[in-house]
């Protein structure tokens, strides 16, 4: 269940020796990115005994630029999640409010100014006390303060900022500093500043979630849903920063629920909602896009070659990914806060130690590494498209316990595939290194391989089963290279074909791999290396009964059949063997033709065009035809033909133009 893993992340972090500028980050939008500008204008109105006066500060030392987090600590704002955010949104735990061009542009309205203010008071969580009479004269004198006074600092141009409103008569600001309180830069002296009491700001937040959610739903001395115990007061699990729980929503709310008894399905006490507003708060820390290169890889349609060709990297939403690990075991909050921080950090690939768990090759979310994390942990990915501060969430994907070690394999195959077997094999198929750059992108990630061999549609799957440990299969992914090749072949295009043969080889390296080092289980396909062997077997004139035992070897040995009859064909005749005699008027490529169009006319034809062909052609010959007959007489050139089909290609290929060992012309 998602909502315990994340009230189970919130612990730790809430009993961590986190910095208090960190957990004041955490709890808020101070510091992000998005509410940076903000605080290009703040509006400080100090409000005692004698009235209210008007300080306004910037906390950026340049337009757009980075904020000054030492002074806006002590003034922490929450950007509005949904809603009209003109309007006051949700609890305030502070009176520290975010100010938007079209409140500043209407500040010298009186009316409008003072709603704004009000508003916003009778929701702000040290005022909830306080006399509704008296809460109209302090929103009359602070409005009476800002139009006059903040008119001045009014521009043409787009403002955004931030009102804080220093009443010194709330317990939450002191005029002398005590170890640890929070500085607020009224003035440039700190001698003339107030100073805020932190622990009481990070109460007041957590007070103004619990109250946030009690919109859907609060009970009296009833049982928790997640330590099936009874507290003394429980509440919804809505939470306004993190809307996969939206109060719009109707689906996940009951016909027979009124629209404030959604305790009916989840109740949490306050200390678990504290963890769960802890728990979100670090997930969307921790949350990062997939690159748009990455995001055409996994589902761009894989069936035809042309297709995924023209769709374009911004043709697809974006997805989101979330990875989080919990251990089996309850651990010390620092120790495992420790762990959380480094899920946090941005790391580069080159960074990484060979025993990191890197998550962008086993998950496709960049620049995000695991450190340290023992089969005493389990890993989950949460995968997401849509807004998540509008309550516009889809669900693409969760898979969940994943043990370390096992993702840790996968990641090695992995890297194996793209560092080693990439370059051997596209040598064997001869293309150049500085070409694979493309193939290279593809094998780099587990999604980006799987999707490209599986398809679009299988993704999720496939990636669930790699992760899990639990087997996989690979006549989809055969099926659907041939097609692509046979779609290449029509076309002519035998360059590509080669790269549609290079990411078909490195799946299947990928696949004997996996099988051998994770599930322990040989499988008998004929690795890579195998096939160079054959080939030198072939050209040696030493095959073998033994090297026609499956469809796959006779394809391949059929594919370099044609391939060294047609440069003798081409070199007497200038025309290409393939095209006219075995691919007739274009029809796609199947083993029947190869067999009956392409290998048993050649002879014939060697003899008429006396095309001079060297002797290892016959003794192949002499092999491949009677395990064409055996494989007809079983039905594999129908059961088979994809199998055959590829290898057939990779055999066409893959035939170098001279022996290596003696240089002889294969002709």
């Amino acid at each position: 269940m998602l909502l315990s893993d994340i009230i189970r992340i919130g612990k730790p972090l809430i009993d961590s020796d986190m910095s208090l500028q960190e957990r004041i980050q955490l709890l808020s939008d101070v510091g992000k990115e998005e509410a940076k500008n903000f605080y290009g204008n703040v509006f400080v109105v100090v409000l005692d005994g004698q009235g209210a006066n008007l300080h306004y500060r910037t906390f950026q030392d340049e337009e757009n630029g980075p904020v000054q987090l030492d002074a806006a600590i002590a003034m922490p704002i929450t950007i509005p999640s949904g809603g009209n955010p003109l309007n006051a949104q949700g609890i305030y735990p502070i009176p520290c409010y975010p100010l938007y061009d079209k409140h500043i542009k209407q500040i010298s309205d009186d009316k409008k100014t003072f709603k704004l203010v009000h508003d916003r008071l009778v929701k702000t969580v040290p005022y909830f006390d306080t006399d509704q009479e008296e809460l109209a004269k302090k929103s009359k004198i602070i409005a009476d303060c800002l139009v006059e006074e903040a008119t001045k600092f009014v521009r043409e141009e787009k403002q955004l900022g931030v009102l804080f409103i220093l009443d010194c008569s709330l317990e939450l600001f002191e005029p002398a500093q005590e170890q640890g309180y929070l500085e607020i830069k009224v003035h440039n002296s700190s001698a003339e500043n107030h100073f805020m009491n932190p622990q009481k700001l990070t109460a007041n937040i957590i007070e103004a979630r619990f109250q946030e959610a009690k919109e859907l739903g609060s009970e009296k001395n009833a049982i928790s849903t997640i330590s099936n115990m009874s507290s003394e007061e429980v509440v919804s699990a809505y939470n306004k920063s993190w809307l996969w729980l939206s109060p719009t929503w109707e689906a996940p709310r009951s016909i027979y629920w009124e629209k404030k008894e959604w305790t009916k399905g989840i109740r949490l006490n306050r200390k678990e909602y504290e963890a769960y507003f802890y728990g979100a708060q670090f997930l969307k820390q921790v949350q990062t896009p997939i690159r748009a290169g990455v995001l055409k890889e996994m589902f761009a349609p894989t069936f035809s070659v042309e297709a995924k060709q023209n769709m374009r990297p911004t043709s697809f939403e974006t997805i989101f990914g979330i990875p989080y690990f919990l251990p089996l075991t309850n651990l010390e909050p620092t120790e495992l806060y420790t762990k959380f921080q480094n899920l946090k950090t941005r790391y580069e690939s080159k960074d990484a130690h060979p025993n990191d768990l890197q998550l962008e090759i086993i998950s496709g979310l960049q620049s995000k590494i695991m450190r340290n994390v023992s089969d005493d942990y389990r890993i989950t990915i949460i995968y997401y498209s849509g807004i998540l501060n509008r309550g516009d969430i889809h669900l693409r994907a969760q898979i969940e316990d994943v043990v370390p070690s096992i993702a840790q394999k996968v990641q090695k195959i992995v890297q194996d595939i793209e560092r080693r077997q990439l370059r051997y094999i596209a040598h064997l198929l001869h293309i150049p290194e500085e070409q694979t750059a493309y193939t290279h992108f593809k094998v780099k990630h587990l999604p980006t391989l799987l999707s490209n061999a599986y398809g679009p549609g299988y993704l999720w799957t496939s990636m669930e089963k790699v992760l899990h440990g639990r087997p996989i299969g690979i006549e989809r992914v055969t099926k659907q290279a041939t097609r692509r090749m046979t779609e290449l072949a029509n076309k002519r295009d035998f360059w590509n074909i080669r790269f549609e043969l290079l990411f078909y080889h490195l799946f299947l390296a990928f696949y004997q791999m996996y099988y051998s080092e994770i599930l322990h289980e040989g499988k008998g396909d004929t690795d890579v290396k195998e096939w160079k062997e054959m080939i030198d077997r072939y050209t040696n004139g030493i095959l073998t009964e033994d090297d026609v035992n499956s469809t796959e070897k006779v394809g391949f040995i059929a594919g370099c059949l044609v391939q060294q009859f047609e440069r003798s064909y081409r070199r007497k005749l200038g025309k290409s063997y393939l095209d006219t005699r075995v691919m007739r008027f274009g029809s796609k490529l199947t083993p029947e033709m190869v067999w009956k169009n392409g290998l048993i006319e050649m002879e014939g034809l060697s003899k008429r065009r006396d095309l001079g062909i060297s002797d290892n052609y016959r003794k192949a010959l002499a092999i491949i035809l009677p395990a064409m007959i055996r494989l007809k007489k079983n039905n594999l050139l129908t059961k088979e033909k994809d199998e055959f089909m590829t290898m057939f290609w990779s055999g066409y290929l893959m035939l170098p133009k001279k022996e290596e060992k003696n240089g002889v012309d294969i002709q």
